[in-house]
């Protein structure tokens, strides 16, 4: 895979700097993507920040780094909660700054509205930081669904991810009221909002697992959606699963039907594609990559360097906030499905912002950016 310019345009300011930003800084580095300065309350966190990023400044208030001439994009990695994010947002999106938020976009659909009615009160750019998206074999995956079209027009999908993950170990993750569906699945679900775009109905269940001490909420949530094309979408999605075939995060499974083929797919484990011919036999071909390109840390350098190319070339970043939308009325939806045992159409969730005829999320972004990043990619 090239490796995307890393110009000093555009530098990178990092808001909130807990745990999570040293596997972004990890991937930012691969990718040439710079980051200057820091800021987070928390005297560990700076310490950190400032012992991995040598050079870089770190600072004691938000408005201090907001002004410094040398940040042109902020990546804003603080938790989702509504009294955290959106005065944030509010305070950067007024500076003009773009920003990449951290995935959830917002912990509910009416909140995700909030935050974007920011963004477009003041003009400013954002992309959601869908991270699973941006992975080498998703890119892989796009390129072949999505550009070569290499299995015709899609019409099924299922993924299937079942392990175990508690947070015992953890502060606030799922502790909330709504954890697995919002907070894990919502990497499928950019996923899918890029392939399929949105789709028509939502049914879910989603439930909780009582042996899990760390979680108090749900533990997973499975989901049957149906899309304005007649397509169908399955998944299936637990953090519960303690049987013999784990399917683990990181490495799920996907796989798409489409008129002309079969795409079977997962991040680190290769992409085959099938196709029947006119005798009733079939045909494989295996698109590989490098296995040293990982969902950790590359992804978060990928998803960076997609978001400061489609600034530095004024295009809409794919994963924008206005897109994700769609990806919150998902969520939003499989929860009121769940609690009420309905379909629930997305167009009640979104009223007037829902558009039949959106098409997928491919088609809403800088999709040109992921084909010409694209190198060295072996068939077989």
């Amino acid at each position: 895979m090239t490796q995307p310019s890393g110009s000093t345009e555009l530098a990178i300011g990092q808001v909130g700097l807990g745990g999570i930003t040293v596997v972004h800084r990890d991937g930012y580095r691969i990718y040439d993507q710079p980051v200057v300065a820091g800021f987070d309350p928390s005297a560990e966190a700076r310490d950190r920040f400032l012992a991995d990023t040598p050079g870089a400044s770190f600072y004691e208030s938000l408005d201090d780094l907001i002004v410094d001439p040398l940040v042109g994009v902020i990546d804003l990695a603080t938790p989702h909660h509504r009294s955290t994010r959106l005065p944030l947002i509010e305070q950067i999106a007024a500076a003009g700054k773009p920003i990449l938020v951290q995935k959830p976009l917002a912990y509910s659909y009416a909140e995700a509205v909030e935050i974007v009615e920011v963004f477009e009160k003041y003009g400013t750019v954002g992309m959601v930081n869908q991270n699973m998206a941006f992975t080498p074999g998703s890119l892989r995956l796009l390129d072949a669904i999505m550009t070569d079209r290499a299995i015709g027009e899609p019409a099924f999908a299922q993924v299937t991810v079942q392990y175990v993950f508690d947070t015992d170990y953890h502060p606030w993750f799922g502790k909330d009221d709504r954890w697995w569906t919002g907070a894990l699945t919502v990497h499928h679900f950019g996923l899918l909002q890029l392939l399929f775009g949105p789709p028509e109905t939502v049914y879910a269940v989603t439930g909780h697992d009582p042996g899990q001490p760390g979680v108090t909420s749900d533990g997973f949530g499975h989901l049957l959606m149906r899309y304005p094309s007649g397509m169908t979408v399955a998944v299936t999605s637990t953090g519960t699963y303690y049987g013999t075939d784990p399917v683990p995060h990181g490495n799920e499974k996907i796989w798409i039907q489409g008129a002309d083929g079969i795409a079977d797919w997962r991040p680190e484990g290769g992409l085959d594609l099938s196709h029947r011919g006119e005798a009733g036999e079939f045909s494989r071909e295996r698109i590989t990559w490098n296995p040293k390109e990982k969902w950790f840390p590359h992804a978060f350098g990928l998803t960076m360097a997609h978001f400061r190319a489609a600034l530095a070339d004024g295009a809409p970043p794919l994963c924008s906030v206005s897109d994700n939308l769609y990806v919150m009325a998902v969520i939003e939806a499989a929860y009121q499905s769940s609690e009420n045992n309905r379909v629930v159409p997305l167009a009640e969730i979104m009223g007037e912002r829902y558009d039949p005829d959106y098409g997928t999320g491919w088609s809403h972004g800088y999709s040109d950016w992921v084909s010409a990043t694209l190198s060295g990619v072996g068939r077989g």
